[in-house]
This record gives C-alpha cells, structure tokens and sequence, in this order.
C-alpha cells in the first residue's frame, strides 16, 4: 500500500473527530477514502463491476446513509419494513447486475471486498459456508462506528428503507 494512502487511513479517525463538519460530510470523507483504498486493492480481488452475488445477502445501512443515499440521488422511497429476509432479495438499487447508486452506495458496500481470485465463492450457494480473508481498515472502521453513533443512527437492511 501506498504510503500516502496508508497515513491517511491511520488519520482519519482523528480527522473525523476533530472536524466541525456535519455528519454527512463526514461521511463523504470516509467514502472517499474507501473508494481510494480500494481502488489501490481492486487487482487483488475478484469484485468487478456486473458481479452483484454480495447484493443479495445482507446490506446493513445507517439511517443517517439513507438520508445520504435519498440527498443524493432525489430517490424518495417508501419504506418496506415488513421484510424480514434478506438472502437472496436483491438489493433495491440492483438494476441488471449493477449498482444503481454506486457513487452513493453505503458503507458496508464500500468495504466488503475478499481476498480470492474467483468470484465463485460469493455465489449465494457458497457464500458464507468457508471463510476467506477480508480487507479491514480498522481507522476506517471506527471513523463509521463513531458518525454512526454521533448521529444516532439506528442499522437496517436496506430492503427495510428502500423498495425496488
């Protein structure tokens, strides 16, 4: 890794904590530096664009990145919380194998990336029944566990605040 992208991940706790910035500028600043570590890490990794296997399992969301993903792209949503499973369900933004709000994806989409060189193993028929490495950025991380904490925000799937 870069050194320069390396400091920043070692900073940004700090960075978040001590910015008079509103939350979802906060945000932005997390996503931007994900985007960034990843873009470093993407040839290591089988996740490419069209892939979708991860936008039918879980998609944990903050209520504070609903307002995020709602501000950005004018979608305005009428909640869904009567479902209950979410394995399986596509994500509401899926649209042909691709993330329809990818440059406002959530957090959690932002991070996940495993550490294999066949996509196979996120077929909903594999996925979660081995265990591979994943990329970790433990700054990262806490910067997201303490704006989501600051804000309030309650977790969700995102299947509970979005409809397809």
């Amino acid at each position: 890794m870069p050194q320069k992208l390396a400091a920043r991940e070692d900073n940004i706790f700090q960075n978040i904590k001590n910015s008079d910035e509103s939350l979802l500028d906060k945000l932005k600043q997390i996503y931007i530096l994900l985007d960034d570590l990843y873009s470093f890490l993407h040839k290591y990794v089988p996740c490419k664009m069209g892939c979708s296997y991860c936008c039918h399992i879980e998609v944990s969301i903050s209520s504070l990145e609903a307002e995020y993903i709602k501000k950005q792209t004018n979608r305005k949503l009428p909640p869904n919380n009567q479902v209950t499973e979410f394995f399986g369900t596509p994500c509401p933004f899926l649209d042909n194998s691709n993330c329809s709000i990818y440059l406002y994806r959530p957090f959690v989409c932002r991070r996940h990336h495993a550490l294999f060189n066949d996509p196979k193993w996120c077929s909903l028929d594999l996925c979660g029944k081995y265990k591979f490495p994943q990329v970790r950025f433990t700054e990262v991380e806490r910067s997201y566990r303490y704006i989501v904490v600051a804000s309030g925000s309650s977790l969700f799937d995102i299947r509970q605040l979005f409809q397809r």
